[in-house]
């Protein structure tokens, strides 16, 4: 298991690298959150500012989605990059020092806390991985999904059923735009 955790104490002025492996557990996901194929390779680098700790890496290895189309699994490259800022309260700004956001692209980076004089990295990349994830993940732009009959996959075989003609959900509102456009006798 993966030390997600860092003490303050151990991040010296020129900053610290990480690199390991993290696996499921160690991200804490559970069944509704992505998948992962076996690890990811995790590289990060810690550097201590003023009054912040600002963390950058990435997160690279296999993510595994459900089709929304066929509902088959399938797993696709991940390379996740991250950008964090650990704010310490603990730590005593100089006169003179910036202001909280020490980085000029603060806009675009994640704020976490310092909690007990540690920085907790586990939290912030579950957050990374689970926003990564498409909303409407597909195993392949030609999907052809399930039969709306029996429910067969139809990207490994056809099934013979005749195609399901369905209304359009908006035919109540056709036929009264439609009762509208008639001209009054």
């Amino acid at each position: 298991m993966a030390s997600l955790s860092l003490s303050v104490k151990d991040v010296p002025a020129e900053g610290t690298r990480i690199t390991c492996v993290v696996g499921k557990e160690d991200l804490q996901l559970d069944e509704n959150d992505p998948g992962i194929q076996d690890v990811l390779a995790l590289t990060a680098t810690v550097h201590a500012q003023e009054i912040n700790f600002l963390v950058e890496g990435e997160l690279n290895g296999l993510l595994l989605h459900e089709c929304v189309r066929c509902l088959e699994t399938f797993a696709t490259p991940a390379e996740l990059s991250f950008r964090a800022v650990y704010h310490d309260p603990g730590r005593r700004q100089s006169k003179g020092a910036k202001a909280v956001h020490e980085d000029s692209r603060a806009e675009e980076t994640d704020c976490h806390s310092v909690v007990e004089q540690r920085i907790e990295l586990q939290e912030m990349l579950r957050e990374q991985l689970i926003l990564s994830i498409p909303m409407q993940p597909l195993c392949s732009e030609g999907c052809q999904g399930l039969c709306q009959v029996c429910g067969q996959n139809m990207n490994v075989q056809g099934c013979g059923c005749k195609e399901v003609k369905t209304g359009s959900p908006f035919a109540v509102l056709q036929a009264a735009f439609k009762q509208s456009q008639k001209p009054l006798a």
